[in-house]
């Protein structure tokens, strides 16, 4: 009943429109830039087709630029290392164009550890939202490892810079 609430007074605090910034459960605020240009993020109007389809985000483009969709209420109810999680996963499929759902978590998480937002207390908590036996999430995990100790271990810049 506690998180419905908070989920109906985020919603009603947010304006339908341009979404100026992502705000993290921490009440900061991060943009997704691709290409040195912030990505749109927009809460559609009750009522618009994005709400045929239950989900939280979803990144579209318009002639090539990418925006970001965000269902407010839907986004409001997560355990905030879930809601703070999905910026860097919508921002990771407008930054490197995939619709592939397990590249944008890998991707989203060696950029959350990059920008700071992620470490060992935070993925354990995290980690703990979703079943131990499943393999999307164990590869989600596993795959920025090897992403992040790869970076580290060439020299490489890191994707997100």
């Amino acid at each position: 009943m506690r998180n419905m609430l908070a989920g109906m007074i985020f919603a009603c605090l947010l304006p339908v429109g341009d979404v100026k910034a992502f705000m993290f459960s921490d009440g900061t605020t991060l943009s997704c830039s691709v290409d040195g240009m912030v990505v749109a993020e927009l809460i559609p109007p009750v009522g618009d087709s994005f709400y045929d389809v239950p989900r939280t985000g979803l990144v579209t483009r318009d002639g090539g630029v990418p925006r970001i969709l965000w269902n407010a209420p839907r986004l409001a109810q997560l355990p905030p290392e879930v809601h703070d999680f999905l910026f860097f996963h919508e921002c990771a499929h407008a930054r490197i164009s995939t619709t592939d759902e397990l590249t944008a978590n890998c991707a989203g998480l060696v950029d959350m550890r990059a920008a700071g937002r992620a470490g060992p207390e935070f993925e354990r908590q995290l980690r703990g939202y979703f079943p131990r036996e499943s393999a999307y999430w164990n590869e989600t995990f596993a795959c920025a490892n090897r992403e992040t100790s790869g970076a580290a271990e060439s020299g490489l810049p890191h994707p997100a810079k």
